[in-house]
């Protein structure tokens, strides 16, 4: 990390004729873009430009010990490739906008100016298998970020774009392959799914849901409903809201959650079956794998998992949401299935339907106009007759029972069917919230509907009972009130199950596929590693000790020299070793993502 030419730049080492081409160094700048200007010219004269080894090397001059990439081409010729900051004002490259780079490549005569001032720390060996012109991209994807173009001391320094160079042409000579042909097989694909994601999101919906009728429960209780609670001498107007709370909850997870649990369970296998099975499929595709592009453009191996996540979450949401919706929509027609009537006191078995208050479907509107219809769920095709008698009837009022087993095939079942939509277009919470109020009030009308239409089947059957009616009219006209209570509330409830659900199945899949990856060499690349780098030159030099390594030992040489630099930056009170390894890797990570994406336009020259 130095800030004027080295000795080598001026010393006998450089040709003092070579034709043409220039014997200085050419600035790795692109004022023209890809393929013009002066960098091009030279590159364009040169006899050959088939590389054979690619050395990162570090001087030996304190205190900074500069680092470069020497490469050795076809023809015995060579150069090299540094990064310096700007000679005129050093004092800027520790700023955090830092200074203009000074990046430059240069041919050189023979190795002896080479060997006597540096020494070799890493060595790749393509024999040939890439041309020059792959580092001048990698050099004009450096130049192509707006942090990695300018010098920074503490960052984007020499030593940077040495290891980003070594980093990318090692990364460049393999790929991770998704197994495509372990994924896509239908029963092993269900049985992963079932396994590690049916149960638990079974779970977390099922509580969630029981929840949430709590919730909408206890924000009915309001003042004026109290006071005529208390009028009628009903036990519930008398008992504090916080107990009540705890009773609702207790009740609730006793007598409905379990079942529900075991019903949201079979159903969600089903629904996985046919939802959900046809996008993983899609998603690990040995031919159009979206993973597959993502693992391609991510440099880390120990980045390459998020990548998978990140590639899944994306092109899985939509699947995801209509398995929730799916599930959901389902378990209520199971539970409506499943569960016999039970018969009104002084009813005859067996009623034939009876037509009620609202058959018509609730509708949410748009910008565009209807969009989603989720019908009352007291229709004529689907009449559950109402239960009486109950111990909540006895300490609410009579139909309290009877609502309760409504309320999830009517206010909670319709909000989950109308989420479908505002599900699909919410990218992050805040879009969630953006969309909610109008969802929530018709799933208000929703549940007013169905509700009055229990109450009025019961009164239909039922003897007069005019504290019953007084009751059920304040709950419907203070219902406003208490669904804009329990609103947010809900909403919480139900983003948390839909990110659940998203990151539970994310999870599941990332997982297998990571587990199963394979690495493969696109080229042949030998990589050599100096395990005892020398801190001394002359008589005092150490001798080097060469070691072969793979690519993932590459990685966590150069993840050791990063985080190395992070501490050295940090005791010189320069930032924090955390930030500046975290910035550094993830610079790499853009600089190899935009080498990855412009390679076949950029290494034609």
């Amino acid at each position: 990390m130095s800030f004027a030419p080295s000795q080598i730049a001026s010393n006998s080492a450089i040709h003092s004729s070579r034709g043409d081409r220039p014997s200085g160094p050419v600035p790795l700048d692109f004022p023209l873009g890809w393929g013009r200007g002066v960098l091009f010219d030279w590159y364009k004269r040169m006899p050959a430009t088939s590389i054979l080894s690619i050395q990162l090397r570090k001087e030996f001059e304190e205190p900074f010990r500069h680092e470069f990439i020497f490469i050795l081409l076809k023809g015995d010729l060579r150069c090299r490739l540094d990064r310096r900051g700007d000679p005129n004002i050093p004092t800027q490259t520790l700023s955090e906008s830092g200074s203009d780079a000074h990046d430059t490549v240069q041919e050189v005569d023979n190795l002896d100016g080479i060997n006597s001032t540096s020494e070799c720390l890493i060595e790749l060996r393509p024999n040939g298998k890439i041309d020059l012109s792959f580092i001048l991209s990698i050099c004009f994807s450096i130049r192509s970020d707006p942090k990695t173009q300018r010098y920074t001391l503490q960052r984007f320094n020499c030593y940077f774009f040495a290891w980003t160079i070594a980093s990318i042409v090692a990364r460049h000579s393999i790929s991770w392959d998704t197994p495509a042909e372990q994924l896509t097989n239908s029963e092993q694909l269900a049985s992963v799914l079932k396994k590690k994601a049916t149960k638990p999101i079974a779970a977390n919906v099922t509580k969630n849901a029981m929840k949430c009728i709590s919730a909408v429960f206890l924000s009915m209780q309001q003042s004026r409903l109290r006071r005529v609670l208390r009028k009628h001498n009903r036990p519930m107007g008398f008992i504090p809201v916080s107990v009540l709370g705890v009773m609702m909850s207790t009740w609730v997870n006793r007598y409905m959650r379990p079942r529900m649990e075991s019903i949201t369970r079979s159903v969600i296998e089903s629904a996985m079956a046919s939802t959900l099975q046809s996008a993983v499929k899609s998603l690990v595709d040995s031919q159009s794998s979206v993973m597959r592009t993502a693992l391609s453009r991510t440099l880390w191996f120990d980045m390459a998992y998020e990548a998978l996540r990140a590639a899944a979450r994306a092109a899985l949401k939509g699947a995801i949401c209509a398995l929730m919706v799916k599930t959901l929509m389902s378990v209520n027609d199971s539970d409506i299935d499943s569960e016999p009537p039970v018969q009104i006191r002084g009813q005859a078995p067996n009623p034939e339907p009876t037509s009620i208050t609202s058959t018509q479907p609730t509708t949410l509107q748009g910008d565009a106009g209807p969009r989603l219809q989720v019908a009352s769920a007291y229709t004529e095709d689907k009449l559950k007759a109402p239960r009486v008698g109950g111990l909540l009837d006895h300490l609410f009022v009579t139909g309290a029972i009877a609502i309760t087993d409504n309320s999830y095939d009517s206010g909670i079942t319709s909000a989950w069917g109308m989420t479908g939509d505002l599900a699909g277009n919410a990218e992050t919470y805040e879009d969630w919230i953006a969309g909610w109020d109008t969802l929530w009030s018709a799933v208000m009308n929703h549940a007013r509907d169905d509700g009055r239409a229990v109450i009025s089947e019961i009164a239909r059957t039922q003897p007069l009972d005019s504290a019953r009616d007084e009751i059920w009219n304040v709950v419907w006209e203070d219902l406003d009130l208490g669904f804009q209570q329990s609103g947010p509330i809900v909403r919480d409830y139900m983003w948390s199950s839909f990110q659940y659900a998203t990151e539970t199945i994310v999870d599941v899949v990332s997982s297998a596929v990571f587990e199963a990856l394979k690495e493969t060499s696109q080229y042949s690349l030998k990589t050599s590693l100096n395990r005892r780098p020398g801190r001394g030159h002359g008589e005092h030099k150490r001798k080097p000790h060469w070691v072969e390594a793979d690519h993932a030992q590459l990685q966590d040489w150069i993840k050791h020299r990063i985080q190395k630099h992070g501490g050295q930056m940090r005791r010189l009170s320069l930032g924090s070793a955390s930030a500046i390894q975290k910035d550094i890797c993830e610079a790499m990570g853009r600089v190899w993502d935009h080498v990855a994406k412009t390679e076949k336009t950029n290494t034609a020259v």
